[in-house]
Formats: structure tokens, sequence, C-alpha cells
């Protein structure tokens, strides 16, 4: 159940989806921590938060094509700021390895770009501390070419 939840995880794109979720968790759960992620060679929020306002990306390198965003958004850069409690980053082998993981053990196909949460508990990004995470896993766009050769 969602009052169980401690922490909630969400892939951090263009923003929408996980400043919704941050507006949505504070409001019903206030208590719960929302934290959003992204891959390092395109985090554009985290820059916007570093620098305390959206901060045009001169690079952009990832796997994770639905999160990589050269600039971060006025609106949801704003809720990231006021409703996430933090912006953590994850490098393309620990998306790739939690892309694998999620075929391999639960069966799941997931874009490198839904796994960025997964990889962020798995690679120690985003501390879940013992309690209960709800990590949002979305997009089943993987080019079944790649399926083969997933780690």
């Amino acid at each position: 159940a969602w009052a169980d939840v401690d922490l909630v995880l969400a892939p951090i794109g263009g923003g929408g989806l996980a400043s919704g979720v941050a507006a949505a968790v504070k409001r019903l759960l206030p208590h719960v921590r929302v934290v959003g992620v992204e891959p390092e060679g395109a985090a554009s929020m985290r820059k916007a938060l570093d620098h305390d306002a959206p901060t045009l990306l001169e690079e952009v390198d990832t796997i994770a094509d639905g999160l990589k965003p050269v600039i971060a958004g006025e609106l949801t850069f704003e809720h990231a700021r006021e409703l996430m409690d933090d912006v953590v980053t994850v490098d393309d082998d620990a998306i790739r390895k939690a892309t694998g993981m999620l075929f391999h053990r639960h069966k799941l196909v997931v874009e490198y770009s839904g796994a960025a949460t997964t990889a962020a508990l798995l690679a120690g990004a985003a501390k879940a501390d013992g309690g209960r995470v709800a990590a949002i896993i979305s997009g089943g766009n993987l080019d079944p070419s790649l399926l083969s050769s997933l780690p």
C-alpha cells in the first residue's frame, strides 16, 4: 500500500512525469521522500538545481534516449526544487545492468530510460535505508536486437 512506501523514484527526462509524481506524492503522503533519477550524460535537472536555474547542457551523451533533454523546463524545475528531496544520476553501465536484470530476472522488457530508477537503487545512487521503495519503471521501447546483449 502507498501508505507503507518510504521512497519514490521517478525518471527525469523532460520532467513532466517526475514533477507530477512529486506533486501527487507530496500532496497525499508528505512524509514520503521523492527522488528524481537522470543519466549522468544528460543531467539537465541536476545541473539546473546546482545553478538554481535551468541551464543548457553543452553535450548530451547517454543510452537512455527518453531522458536526454538539453535543458530543464521552467515549470518542472520549480516542481523539482520545491517538491523533490533529491535528484541523483546514474551512469550508462548501471542503466544497462539494471535493464539486463529486469529482463533476465523479472522477464520485463524495459527501455534504458525506464530502467534508470532501478539502476539508481542497484548502484547505490538512491538510498532506500531499509525502507519500502516504489520505483517507476516506464517504457518498453527497447530495440529487440539489444536483448541478447544485455548483461
